[in-house]
């Protein structure tokens, strides 16, 4: 198999291991026609055969080996020094090019977003949600090879080192694909339980909504709009709207995000209307079904048009 695999290419049969969590929830619903941006997967044989032009696997195993699992000064040194390990040995230029290649399908230094998939998240009896990185407004060749491996180090990020400790995860079955994806440039977005997660009632939605790109609500950076909607008839058992300060955006033309001031006249604003909050509902309840159980999900407005850039299921439950 190729290391590169566009969202409508990869079968079905071992997704998860080939594209991660995250890229095999985005591939799945690309291919059933969920509005998934476009977008590929630098599959996890890549991560694989990178670290083993290195030789860097043994060095990795044997730096996981000796910490200290008392100290967090240990863990912390470790993780960070296997970090820069990878982050600063060269991708053999093969994959360089063929990288470079299927990105410049996407469009002339198009921006895409760069996302961790690793292959043990989003399972239904744990989540690794946030312990890997995502790098948004990625442009241009240079930088996306580079953070294709800053995605592929931060596998080793130490609450992720430490996770798969508590779960008894061997870290010699672990691997990690990345997503490209093209950027939706979100003048709203959020995120959405396909059931309630506070009182596990699956009879209503629960939807957070902020101004700008969805990463301000999934970091805590930004105080959301909050929303409990039925999902039988699309009424409220809550509605609060925030007063909302802060909203994240493109930083410049070269890329990258920044937080800014929200507008005046949208700081106490809905941020979405009736209409998109039943399509929201609508949405979440068929992600649901599709997968045959509740579903975290993230989303984001570009233009008017509703796009899904995550689900996931939800683990409390």
């Amino acid at each position: 198999m190729s290391y590169i695999a566009w969202f409508g290419e990869l079968p079905d049969e071992n997704l998860g291991l080939i594209a991660g969590g995250k890229g095999a929830s985005l591939c799945r619903m690309f291919q059933n026609s969920f509005p998934v941006p476009e977008g590929f997967i630098c599959c996890s044989s890549m991560f694989s055969d990178f670290m083993e032009s290195n030789h860097l696997w043994d060095k990795v195993y044997e730096k996981l080996e000796s910490i200290d699992w008392d100290s967090c000064d240990s863990l912390a040194q470790t993780g960070e020094s296997i970090r820069r390990m990878v982050a600063e040995a060269p991708m053999p230029q093969e994959m360089a090019e063929l990288l470079v290649e299927n990105y410049r399908q996407l469009g002339d230094n198009v921006p895409v977003a760069v996302r961790s998939s690793g292959t043990a998240e989003d399972l239904d009896d744990a989540s690794f949600a946030g312990q890997q990185e995502t790098y948004l407004y990625v442009i241009g060749e240079e930088e996306v090879v580079s953070f294709v491996k800053e995605c592929w180090a931060s596998l080793y990020n130490d609450c992720a080192i430490f996770y798969r400790k508590e779960k008894k995860f061997d870290e010699r079955e672990i691997s990690i694909a990345v997503v490209v994806m093209r950027m939706v440039n979100s003048e709203k977005s959020g995120v959405m339980f396909s059931a309630n997660p506070i009182t596990k009632s699956c009879d209503a939605c629960m939807i957070e909504a902020a101004w700008g790109l969805g990463e301000g609500v999934v970091q805590g950076i930004v105080n959301p709009d909050n929303y409990i909607v039925r999902k039988k008839d699309y009424g409220y058992d809550m509605r609060y709207i925030s007063e909302k300060e802060i909203m994240v955006v493109r930083a410049s033309e070269r890329g990258g995000s920044k937080e800014i001031p929200v507008p005046q006249d949208k700081m106490n604003a809905p941020v979405l209307s009736d209409k998109e909050i039943g399509e929201l509902v609508d949405l979440a309840v068929l992600v649901e079904t599709f997968y045959g159980k509740p579903q975290d999900l993230e989303w984001a407005y570009e233009k008017g048009k509703m796009y899904l850039l995550q689900a996931r299921p939800i683990t409390t439950l």
